[in-house]
């Protein structure tokens, strides 16, 4: 993983308590719930200085970590 991976990563494993791979499904699996997507959405706000709109926090934007940090890299 590289560092900004890891970061999501480890937000996961604070918010949720579950270790997660690059491509493990958290919304489908229920890794992460409703809430939960949005706590670690307003974390990632704080982490790496960026606005992350309502409406964004999708399936879509959060399925996986590869996907996030896609995200995130657009955001910046």
């Amino acid at each position: 993983m590289n560092e900004t991976q890891q970061i999501i990563a480890n937000r996961i494993y604070e918010i949720a308590f579950n270790r997660v791979q690059l491509d493990s499904e958290l919304i489908k699996s229920g890794i992460l719930s409703s809430i939960l997507v949005v706590d670690l959405a307003t974390s990632l706000e704080e982490d790496f200085d960026i606005q992350i709109p309502f409406n964004e926090i999708t399936i879509e934007n959060f399925s996986n970590i590869v996907l996030i940090e896609k995200f995130i890299n657009e955001k910046r």
